[in-house]
């Protein structure tokens, strides 16, 4: 009830906007909750059987991915290619050789 009480006195435009950002702040709280540190969930949670990607087309090393679950996101790339090097637990980048799944890694 406090809360709410707060949020009138600020006036309705406020209010929303103080509401947003007390929605954003809880999804990136639970977010972070379940992530976890790297290497104990999301992608790496698959790292063993990821190897037996290798030699698969990309979409066939999709398709093998949406079934793991905590895998999120899938990038590919090929040799050379340029990446962030940011840590994602819920991505595996697919990385390609002459259109076949040379190897997938975590992050």
């Amino acid at each position: 009830m406090a809360l709410r009480a707060g949020l009138a006195r600020l006036g309705p435009a406020r209010a929303w906007l103080a509401a947003a950002l007390i929605l954003a702040a809880a999804v990136a709280a639970a977010e972070a909750q379940t992530a976890g540190p790297p290497g104990t969930g999301g992608c790496a949670a698959h790292q063993a059987g990821l190897a037996a990607l290798a030699g698969l087309t990309e979409q066939e090393a999709i398709a093998a991915m949406e079934r793991m679950p905590g895998i999120r996101t899938a990038r590919v790339a090929g040799p050379g290619q340029p990446m962030t090097r940011d840590y994602r637990p819920e991505r595996a980048t697919i990385l390609l050789r002459d259109g076949r799944v040379e190897r997938v890694i975590c992050g």
